[in-house]
């Protein structure tokens, strides 16, 4: 028996993928939080940038928009290979801010205020490593 089928990072079986690992999320009770991402040089995107809002806790459960940054408190913006690597969990967020490879733009006090429900998206982000190429 096979696994599931490969899908290539940031690509629009990659976001199916995502929504429905996001949507297994226990609930998470703290202050919600609505964070974005943008890649860059991501090789298959055109104008090279994708960009993605997940918005997670307040009792609520994760929802995900692609190519929109409107509600986003907090924005990431990293490489595509960083945020390759991060997706994978072959480097963590923190390793990557810590070494000036991630951006954040926004509130980045909330990044602290709601730490459990963005662990929750991570991990969430972690478990498509199998299948993400």
């Amino acid at each position: 028996m096979s696994g599931p089928a490969a899908v290539q990072f940031l690509s629009a079986a990659w976001f199916e993928a995502l929504g429905a690992a996001l949507a297994q999320i226990d609930v998470v009770d703290e202050p919600p939080i609505t964070l974005g991402q943008i890649v860059t040089e991501v090789p298959h995107a055109t104008g090279g940038e994708v960009c993605y809002t997940i918005a997670i806790g307040g009792a609520r459960a994760a929802r995900l928009t692609v190519s929109s940054l409107e509600s986003a408190q907090v924005v990431l913006v990293a490489a595509y290979s960083d945020a390759f690597a991060m997706a994978t969990g072959e480097a963590t967020g923190a390793s990557l801010l810590a070494a000036g490879r991630v951006k954040i733009r926004g509130d980045a006090a909330r990044l602290v205020e709601a730490a459990a429900s963005i662990e929750a998206a991570g991990a969430a982000t972690r478990r498509l490593h199998q299948i993400v190429t």
